[in-house]
């Protein structure tokens, strides 16, 4: 498991916290502040944003009232649920989630990002063992199963 961390500059301080507790559980995690590669904008950031998202399983969504006026944050929103990549809204605060978020699993705490890692694990053994005899031939193809199912336990246990 790796996590693509997408997040509104301003908020990066909240986003090395959800990298530590995510570190913590032992998954990768893809933070921009960190990459040194990432030099000039336009289609070679895009480009570099892709590939990254590509290199991730799942994004977590850092959501605060700043968010919203991010171009960035839904376009890696947008990427990633193209390929139903497994998505959760990280809530640094009390926010007002446009509605296309509601969808997706909250998370409000830290501690959220262990229950999050366990039900992500659980359901993949899960399927592992239910669909054993299933020829996946892509990663879009279990995707389809799996995340859907993810989503109804994750959002169970956050209760």
């Amino acid at each position: 498991m790796k996590v693509f961390i997408s997040h509104k500059n301003v908020d990066s301080q909240q986003a090395l916290m959800l990298k530590s507790a995510f570190e913590k559980e032992g998954v990768f995690t893809y933070l921009d502040v960190l990459d040194n590669s990432i030099n000039g904008g336009g289609k070679s950031l895009t480009e570099h944003i892709k590939g990254q998202l590509n290199n991730c399983t799942d994004i977590i969504v850092l959501m605060s009232e700043t968010t919203k006026y991010s171009w960035w944050v839904p376009f890696e929103i947008g990427m990633s649920a193209q390929i139903d990549m497994p998505t959760a809204s990280f809530l640094k605060e009390d926010v007002d989630l446009p509605s296309y978020l509601s969808y997706w699993p909250r998370l409000k705490t830290t501690r959220d990002v262990a229950t999050y890692v366990d039900v992500r694990k659980r359901t993949e053994r899960i399927l592992n063992k239910q669909y054993s005899n299933w020829d996946f031939s892509s990663i879009s193809s279990r995707r389809k199963i799996e995340t859907p199912i993810f989503y109804d336990k994750l959002k169970q246990e956050l209760r």
